[in-house]
């Protein structure tokens, strides 16, 4: 049986990780309905860019391969640069470590033959969920908005409680996400560069500013239960843990200024930093690092206010 190839880019960056860059690629074009084409931007170390670069070529006599080498680790540039080679109007834009499903391309193609939505924000089976009400109190999450994916104001994304085919979100998490390519480009939207390594604002950021073009445009963002896939989390490369601490609290306080959240979220922060720090400390688990963090911002917020990172 033939795979059938739909309209549709898939946008890959990867950085020392070929091995789940192989699974993931192999996921996408084993299934019955595939990708026209994907685009792999690598910023792997020179001693791995090889390795990387011939998983790609296995893949070129089925389906349109892309690879373009970057040097600079950056999530932010990689995304640019890979939705500058996009052909299709439907873009997936994917992590190097997700297991798609036979009918995830399908359903996605399907689902975006509808104008209406702009954005669906992928679901990982992998994912747990959790019961707890403690995050209402920290403000890691919204009991106001808790029936759909919302931005608190202390600046994280986070899921519905409970996932239906059309469940309203604001945001999306980088593993998978679909957007229009026409969308982006008439309302001039780029990842920010400013933004560099491998953290957790980089795509919060650029799916947050694309949900609020959309909802001026009355176009629909959402999450639906019959997309999904598996987030494989590889450990196979990793970004250290007290560089992700440091960019998790200080990249957040960029993007609350950047999206004019006020002052209720600059609070809103302090008080979900502290709730972290004491969390880490009663489970001993570097909660020295969230303080050095939280002393950097201090010191530093002007600088910070700009996107001027230098921890």
């Amino acid at each position: 049986m033939s795979n059938k190839k739909l309209a549709v880019s898939v946008l890959i960056p990867t950085m020392n990780r070929p091995k789940a860059l192989e699974r993931t690629l192999k996921s996408y074009l084993s299934a019955k309905y595939i990708p026209c084409q994907i685009v792999v931007v690598d910023q792997s170390e020179k001693k791995m860019q090889e390795k990387v670069k011939q998983v790609v070529e296995k893949y070129r006599n089925i389906v349109e391969m892309k690879y373009v080498y970057q040097e600079e680790a950056s999530l932010t540039k990689a995304r640019n640069t890979a939705f500058g080679y996009a052909k299709a109007e439907i873009i997936i834009c994917s992590d190097d470590d997700i297991d798609v499903y036979e009918d995830t391309v399908k359903n996605v193609y399907d689902f975006m033959q509808n104008r209406s939505f702009a954005m669906i924000a992928g679901i990982d089976d992998n994912m747990t969920t959790s019961s707890s009400k403690i995050g209402y109190f920290l403000g890691t999450k919204s009991f106001i908005n808790k029936n759909k994916g919302h931005v608190t104001l202390s600046m994280l994304g986070r899921f519905p409680n409970e996932i239906t085919e059309n469940t309203q979100t604001m945001w999306a998490m980088g593993f998978f996400f679909v957007i229009r390519k026409s969308l982006v480009e008439n309302w001039k939207i780029k990842w920010d560069e400013k933004l560099i390594g491998y953290a957790y604002a980089e795509d919060l950021d650029f799916s947050y500013s694309y949900y609020k073009k959309a909802k001026k445009e009355c176009l629909k963002c959402v999450m639906s239960s019959n997309i999904h896939v598996k987030h494989l989390a590889s450990q196979e490369f990793r970004t250290p843990s007290r560089k992700s601490t440091f960019m998790y609290v200080i990249h957040r306080a960029y993007l609350s200024y950047k999206h004019q959240m006020g002052w209720k979220s600059e609070l809103a922060m302090r008080w979900c930093n502290l709730g972290i720090y004491f969390e880490r400390r009663i489970k001993n688990n570097c909660s020295q690092d969230m303080k050095d963090a939280m002393h950097y911002l201090k010191k530093h917020r002007s600088e910070i206010r700009k996107g001027e990172f230098n921890f």
